[in-house]
């Protein structure tokens, strides 16, 4: 036996080819929970071991520090003596300038460690709102390569929404690029753009470089962005070997300049590249994987796992959700079972404060994996700025008659769950200073440290984690998808979002959604998630068969081509009503819905006979066609 054949042990024939392919350069799509970095790791040590590729000539690129970390720490456990590199682009690419700088005897500049702070110096009248959104904006042009110049033009064209105007971006970032130039300081993606360039000009040491990490790795492969691809590209040489692993379907950082073009279309931008497809979802029962189907209109991945529960769908009114998913915790929690297990899921971080303080409580112990806390956003720290240190109840009296500032909806959002939990502070502590509150909201928004807790997070945040329970909250429009989500880029983005949250789970799935909420003193009603009837086996609740379709068929056998087609076509729509009725109710929803009036009776008119049949039918469409085509087909099969 060969010293690399123990690596291939416990693999797929679909791992197996992807681990020990000699292409180059090789794709991996790694479906989620399909042993991506399993997969990655064992393909390093195998080819190692083999004599292919040096371990110390490999550079693998990761988005985050954690990942870096398991890569490096599964290689070793998988024996490989030498230490790989691994890290994320900005710290490959940073580096790489130093050893740069200290081979011709330059200085280092000084790093920017935060863009924010040096925007808000430069802008001392804008308020730290409007800051972060210029951030933000300077931050999706450098990503997309684009200069100040072509900012306006650009940001028109992506439908950007600019703070102030486009005007004022543009020069706002001439100026931050200006005055970075005159200090001699650099920020990250300044450290991206200077990499690629020090590799295009510095011939001698671009090849050195190449011939140090000749054997490049790219984990995530779909969340990479125009000036990260230009890196890659600039540190690839005519010797280098190329593996990318990534998944379309979690693509979910465009908002932060990513472009999933380059994996949906990798064959043109990398020409003559290998692709080799992980299918199979060893995370995720199979009841799950379909609605992750479900959500994408797609089929589901073929699953490893045994039949599980189904998931559940429960709606709730006003304020209940809340309650509603720490009852279901509890429910959940079995005797000696870790809290851990269990997570709840939304897609703001505005959503998790409300959560967490049903589920404690209920005495349920919680810890929070956010994207910042709420006491650091922005839009928070001007509302205190503008609340006198005295009486809490007079702030939020005051806060009710002010002229506050027009916020996006999701700041907005952030500041309505901030000014609820205000109000419920005032319930437990009627006579509570500003002052008092703010630090038992500090000690409550804190990142939890207990070691076994039911995990809170964002969609967002919980990208490569997983979970045995998971608690999906706010499947609404608005929400889900986000309401600021307006281009067909950025709504297809937030599908994948809810895709990414969905197959977060292994055992059990369950959601919820508000049919009204109370923001601030009014009551709003709350259309549902577009995407929530994904959450409903469509089946679970519809007649196994129709008696009606057994009668009209012997009435046809008696009566031949005499019978009143009146007769034939309403008992058939009856059955289709009766299906559409059902699979309403499971899904809260109203049966329209689900199918039209208009659509239905053009099913029992035109006894479509196959999917495509039913797709072509006005008021199905292929992607209902797919959901529920055989059912329908069962229904209003043609007579015999």
């Amino acid at each position: 036996m060969s010293a690399s054949a123990p690596l291939l042990d416990g693999l797929t024939d679909q791992q197996r080819d992807a681990v020990t392919t000699a292409a180059d350069p090789l794709c991996i799509i790694a479906g989620a929970g399909s042993g991506k970095t399993r997969v990655l790791t064992r393909r390093i040590a195998w080819h190692a071991t083999e004599g292919d590729i040096d371990p110390r000539r490999v550079l693998a690129l990761t988005f985050t520090r954690r990942a870096a970390a398991e890569l490096r720490s599964r290689t070793r456990r998988l024996g490989l003596r030498e230490e790989i590199a691994a890290g994320t682009f900005h710290a490959a690419a940073l580096a790489t300038l130093r050893r740069f700088w200290d081979h011709t005897g330059r200085s280092h500049p000084t790093l920017v460690e935060r863009r924010l702070s040096m925007l808000a110096k430069a802008h001392p009248r804008l308020d730290r709102a409007t800051v972060a959104d210029l951030d933000a904006e300077i931050g999706w042009a450098r990503a997309r390569l684009i200069t100040p110049e072509a900012y306006g033009e650009a940001a028109a064209a992506a439908k950007r929404r600019p703070p102030r105007s486009a005007d004022f971006v543009a020069k706002a970032y001439e100026s931050y690029q200006s005055a970075k130039r005159e200090r001699r300081m650099i920020d990250f993606d300044d450290v991206l753009a200077l990499c690629h360039a020090t590799l295009q000009r510095e011939t001698a040491f671009a090849e050195a470089q190449r011939w140090r990490h000749r054997h490049l790795f790219v984990d995530e492969f779909q969340d990479v962005n125009p000036l990260q691809f230009a890196v890659l590209q600039a540190m690839r040489g005519p010797e280098s070997t190329l593996v990318v692993v990534g998944d379309p379907d979690q693509a979910i950082y465009g908002w932060n300049g990513a472009e999933p073009d380059f994996i949906n279309r990798i064959d043109e931008h990398l020409p003559g590249i290998a692709v080799v497809h992980l299918r199979t979802n060893f995370r995720s029962t199979p009841e799950i994987l379909a609605v992750a189907g479900r959500v994408l209109d797609k089929d589901p991945q073929p699953a490893s796992r045994f039949r599980g529960d189904p998931a559940t769908l429960t709606p709730c009114e006003l304020d209940d959700e809340p309650a509603t998913v720490a009852l279901a915790v509890r429910a959940r929690h079995k005797p000696g079972a870790p809290w851990r297990h269990q997570a709840v899921l939304a897609r703001t971080n505005a959503q998790l404060p409300a959560i967490r303080n049903a589920l404690e409580a209920a005495g349920i112990p919680t810890r929070s994996r956010g994207e910042g806390a709420l006491l650091r956003r922005p839009e928070i720290g001007d509302l205190l700025a503008r609340w006198p240190r005295g009486s809490l109840a007079a702030a939020l009296t005051d806060e009710q008659t002010a002229d506050t500032p027009a916020l996006d909806p999701e700041r907005a959002a952030m500041v309505d769950a901030f000014l609820g939990l205000a109000r419920d502070h005032l319930v437990l502590e009627p006579d509570a200073s500003v002052d008092e509150f703010v630090s038992a909201l500090r000690h409550d928004d804190r990142i939890g440290t207990a070691g076994d807790a039911v995990e809170l997070a964002t969609f967002h945040s919980a990208k490569g984690l997983e979970w045995p329970i998971v608690h999906l909250v706010g499947l609404e429009d608005g929400l889900v998808p986000i309401a600021f989500a307006r281009t067909r880029a950025a709504r297809e983005e937030e599908q994948r979002l809810l895709y990414v949250a969905v197959t977060r789970a292994e055992r059990e799935l369950h959601a919820t959604w508000c049919t009204a909420r109370t923001i601030g003193e009014s009551v709003l009603r709350r259309p549902p998630s577009p995407w929530l009837e994904a959450f409903v086996d469509p089946d679970a609740d519809a007649p196994v068969e129709s008696p009606h379709i057994d009668e009209l068929r012997s009435r046809i056998g008696d009566h031949g081509p005499d019978i009143d087609l009146t007769d034939v076509v309403t008992p058939v729509i009856e059955s289709l009503d009766a299906w559409r009725e059902a699979a309403a109710r499971a899904a809260r929803v109203a049966p329209t819905a689900v199918l039209s009036d208009d659509a239905l009776r053009r099913i029992a008119e035109t006894r479509p006979d196959s999917i495509d049949d039913l797709a072509a039918v006005p008021g199905v469409g292929p992607a209902k066609a797919r959901r529920f085509g055989p059912r329908l087909l069962e229904i209003s099969s043609p007579l015999e």
